[in-house]
């Protein structure tokens, strides 16, 4: 299913259609949209920080107005402060300190700590007696610490459900009381207040920060510790103008790369548990499509989020930091239980430099998550259009960031529907440039093949037998698939139909509705298990080491959500489970690490 998302046309539609509603409704405070900040290990950062989530998002309101000396927030430990009140970093050796410890790591020449006292409404009775064990641990770390302790800012229209009335006044005089007992220990930043403009609504506690929020807090932070300057009045702060000055052009990119790479909740969820008879462990979705930033004109970023444009097969059409987010997707692999996810990672020629620092970003964040391929797709919306761009530019998009990539691909090599691009043979002079930057780069191959593929894709398997290529799609029969594994050991076969020979299934899976979709599959679960049984069990036997497991999503917005996800993998484990006990670990994940490391 490889795609190349073109928006520019239908969106010239919907920005007409939606031009009366977007000029009659204000921004909304309460969408937050929190800007990453630079994802490099902050070696030089002087700066650490000990409190709960909202620390972590005033820090990132921090960095998202230039700050440069305390750590940068972590995208892979988002989370990790979270529910770090006080009475939780008492106990030394726990979570919180385990987080601040791998931080500490990554920036030796820390020689202050910025305290943020978080206190439940519950906990309001606590002593100075309690804190002393946090600043023992600070010091044990950090010799000759300087300690800035701080208060949550306070809420001038609101009660924060978890702290009250009682926990933000405690935290106010305890600090006071810390401050005055300590000669290493000195008042920090007092933030905010803050006002319902800069809490979101997206939580019942009303406790946390929006974008302005952040940013406004930031601000009174970045006054504080890098300007030695008095913290500004809440009313002066400014929205946060750009690092750098950009025209109006490109600050609308600035802001695409920053809208995908913005952190979103990941809270836990339970393991899903599985019959006996399920395969039970470690999965690699071999076959994953990242979506790519939208390139409309700059109306249609504030397009109304049920008027996305329609996919190629239909279903609202999932665009990079307008509808979902790289930490979204990531959430979603995390808690469905897949790894290493073999990520086609679009890069167009019209904006190689935007989508490429995105995925070099996400790599830094999410290295557990996904295996980077490059899909490099050309003009394949047009007659004479290719489904790659030409080996020169796709050296080009390849050294800005050497060695980020492992593969090549998805590359759909079939004619492409309504009037696109022809089909292009794995023969065809194009791609014979390109598979010496393959060789040199050390990049797998993935291709989906056309109608009449067979022969032509040989002579390349032969003539490359250094590179390995991995190829899906139903163009080719069961037996044609096992006669180019038979005489091909660089050949990898993709097993991703689960659809039970039922094309509407596959059209409800990319289409409008995510409910009509989960109904049908729970309802044919076991008929579509039946057929990939039928069509592949021996097949995959005979070739234990060439098959992988992929599930082919992202066309539709809602196929990265968590409980279509976990659909597709419950599939999966089902059918992995009825797979020879010898054989599973391979297709399930063995197969797709070997074949990386064999390159």
């Amino acid at each position: 299913m490889e795609k190349r998302f073109r928006t520019l046309l239908v969106l010239s539609a919907l920005i007409l259609i939606a031009a009366g509603y977007i000029v009659q409704v204000s921004e909304e405070p309460d969408t937050v949209n929190e800007t990453s900040q630079p994802s490099d290990s902050p070696q030089q950062a002087s700066i650490g920080y000990i409190g709960c989530s909202n620390t972590k998002q005033t820090v990132w309101g921090y960095h998202m107005v230039s700050g440069a000396n305390i750590w940068a927030v972590n995208g892979r430990r988002l989370h990790d402060y979270d529910g770090g009140a006080v009475a939780d970093w008492v106990e030394d050796g726990n979570k919180f300190w385990d987080a601040f410890d791998e931080y500490l790591k990554g920036s030796p020449k820390t020689t202050k700590i910025w305290w943020q006292l978080c206190i439940r409404q519950d906990e309001a009775d606590m002593t100075y007696d309690d804190t002393v064990p946090i600043i023992e641990a600070v010091r044990k770390r950090i010799p000759n610490v300087t300690i800035y302790v701080s208060p949550l800012a306070e809420y001038t229209e609101n009660v924060c459900e978890i702290t009250g009335v009682e926990g933000i006044e405690r935290a106010k005089s305890l600090a006071q009381e810390i401050d005055s007992r300590n000669e290493d220990i000195a008042a920090g930043p007092v933030l905010g207040p803050l006002s319902l403009a800069e809490i979101t609504t997206e939580e019942e506690d009303r406790c946390h920060l929006n974008e302005r929020g952040m940013r406004m807090l930031g601000e009174q932070m970045k006054q504080f510790f890098d300007n030695s300057g008095s913290i500004p009045a809440a009313e002066n702060v400014p929205e946060g103008p750009p690092a750098e000055e950009f025209s109006a052009e490109e600050q609308v990119w600035r802001n695409r790369v920053e809208a995908a790479m913005a952190p979103a909740p990941c809270p836990d969820a339970p393991k899903p548990e599985y019959p006996q008879s399920y395969y039970q462990g470690p999965l690699t979705d071999t076959h994953l499509h990242i979506p790519a930033i939208p390139d409309w004109p700059p109306e249609g970023d504030d397009l109304p989020k049920d008027q996305a444009p329609e996919g190629r097969f239909g279903g609202p059409q999932a665009l990079l930091g307008w509808n979902v987010k790289v930490s979204d997707i990531a959430c979603t692999i995390k808690l469905e239980g897949t790894r290493k996810d073999f990520a086609f990672f679009p890069v167009y020629e019209e904006m190689p430099e935007q989508l490429l620092e995105i995925w070099n970003r996400t790599m830094s964040e999410y290295p557990e998550q996904f295996t980077p391929f490059i899909m490099s797709s050309g003009n394949d919306d047009e007659p004479d259009g290719f489904p790659t761009v030409n080996a020169e530019a796709l050296r080009e998009m390849l050294s800005p960031y050497p060695g980020l990539f492992k593969g090549y691909g998805e590359i759909g090599l079939y004619a492409r529907e309504n009037g696109g691009s022809p089909e292009l043979p794995p023969d065809a002079p194009r791609l014979i440039e390109i598979y010496p930057i393959a060789r040199q780069n050390n990049l797998v191959v993935y291709f989906h093949l056309g109608e009449g593929h067979k022969d032509n894709f040989e002579k390349i398997l032969g003539q490359n037998p250094d590179i390995n290529f991995i190829w899906h799609g139903d163009q080719l029969s069961a037996n044609e698939v096992e006669d180019i594994l038979s005489k091909h050991p660089n050949a990898y076969y993709g097993v991703d139909a689960f659809w039970g020979h039922d094309q509407d299934l596959f059209h409800l899976f990319v289409g409008e509705s995510k409910a009509a979709y989960l109904e049908k599959m729970e309802a044919d679960f076991n008929i579509v298990l039946r057929y990939a049984l039928d069509d592949w069990k021996s097949v995959i036997k005979r070739h234990p080491d060439q098959f992988i497991w992929g599930i082919d999503r992202g066309d539709a917005v809602w196929n990265y959500d968590l409980d279509v996800g976990q659909m597709q993998v419950k599939l999966a484990r089902a059918f992995i489970g009825q797979l020879d006990p010898a054989v599973q670990e391979k297709f399930a994940y063995k197969n797709a690490e070997r074949l990386l490391s064999g390159r």
